[in-house]
């Protein structure tokens, strides 16, 4: 996908593994490709936090019931700043767990 690529929405069985201040890992039933946008919703300490990050990589980690599990790493490069700062917040405070939702519908 080229960089004026829409972005995809987060697969609905996304559940987050990792957090740090420049990726998100988060595991899933469907491959991304590197390259791809994914749009998904952030949610720290119950407040939404709407994101595109683009992927970087695509592992299979495991084979579960006739399907493969893959870890999808996003690249939070292209975020904005200041909602780096308010993850990076987050991530500072260790409040909570964040959470991963669908992204917002459009308007």
């Amino acid at each position: 996908m080229g960089p004026s690529a829409p972005p995809v929405a987060l697969p609905r069985d996304a559940t987050l593994i990792e957090l740090r201040a420049d990726t998100l890992i988060f595991e899933t039933r469907k491959c991304l490709l590197p390259g791809t946008p994914v749009a998904l919703t952030l949610v720290m300490e119950g407040k939404p936090l709407p994101i595109v990050g683009v992927a970087e990589a695509c592992l299979v980690v495991a084979r579960d019931c006739g399907a493969y599990l893959f870890h999808s790493r996003l690249s939070l490069a292209a975020v904005p700043e200041a909602d780096r700062t308010l993850i990076n917040l987050f991530i500072a405070r260790g409040r909570g767990a964040p959470d991963l939702a669908p992204p917002p519908p459009p308007r």
